[in-house]
């Protein structure tokens, strides 16, 4: 059996208020991205998955998980998770940060327990099974605790990422904390306009990252059962390219302006 949780002052007026306001306001992307993202139908958009971002919000402020206590919390690095939304199509939005996951990377395979994971959550359907590269391949990570089962969401799913005016097509390949939301790859932070490699070595692999992600307002759009198009061809050689050309595809679909191109 569950213990009950047991939660400060604070953290009940802030999850109240939090409430409150997911009910009550439409979502409004932040100014910088209006532009890239003004054709996306939030207006349809249903609020969901409020438990977790109950999650999320106690990690921000009070470095706890489910009333537990965590060792890597969130309030020096908070998730700022303003929104969780079911859109059309199929489609799972939120927004948040976005830290640096380098999983898969040889930066990770080389220093095994000082960065991040040896290996990605999700393998290639080929001989070894290798590992997604961060360093090489845009890809995003989901929070475990449920969060896929609930909210439909698998690995090899295809997302669109946007930051400020830049749209990026992302692989759903790895599952992070219950209670963190909003991962990125090296490669997808290159991308995105945010440089986290410092230093290579001459065989073009990143050697040194800046442990600093974009702190909030980085929006995701994934979308759901997507996998399908991309998981029984994909090879390291040729993910980018079909994750770009499926993600693109899906985000017209979308937006509406797949019959008009």
């Amino acid at each position: 059996m569950s213990q009950p949780v047991l939660c400060s002052l604070p953290l009940v007026i802030a999850l109240a208020s939090f409430g409150h306001a997911q009910t009550e306001a439409s979502y409004t992307p932040p100014p910088d991205s209006a532009g890239a993202v003004s054709r996306v139908p939030f207006a349809a958009g249903k609020r969901v998955g409020q438990r977790f971002q109950k999650r999320f919000l106690e990690c921000d402020t009070q470095d706890r998980c489910d009333g537990k206590p965590l060792k890597a919390g969130c309030t020096k690095d908070q998730n700022r998770n303003t929104a969780l939304l079911d859109l059309p199509n199929n489609v799972l939005f939120y927004e948040a940060k976005m830290a640096v996951d380098a999983d898969g990377s040889p930066l990770s395979k080389n220093n095994p327990g000082k960065t991040d994971q040896a290996d990605t959550s999700f393998r290639y359907a080929m001989a070894g099974r290798p590992s997604v590269d961060s360093d090489k391949v845009p890809y995003i990570a989901v929070p475990s605790g449920g969060f896929t089962q609930e909210l439909g969401v698998r690995l090899g799913d295809i997302a669109a990422v946007i930051y400020r005016d830049k749209i990026v097509y992302a692989l759903v390949a790895d599952i992070g904390p219950a209670c963190k939301i909003g991962e990125g790859s090296i490669q997808l932070h290159e991308q995105i306009g945010h440089p986290v490699c410092r230093s290579r070595n001459a065989q073009g692999e990143c050697t040194k990252i800046l442990d600093s992600g974009i702190e909030k307002s980085v929006l995701y759009i994934v979308f759901r059962g997507s996998g399908a198009r991309i998981l029984k061809e994909i090879t390291p050689a040729n993910v980018n390219d079909r994750v770009a050309t499926e993600g693109a595809k899906l985000m017209l679909q979308l937006t509406g302006e797949s019959a008009a191109r």
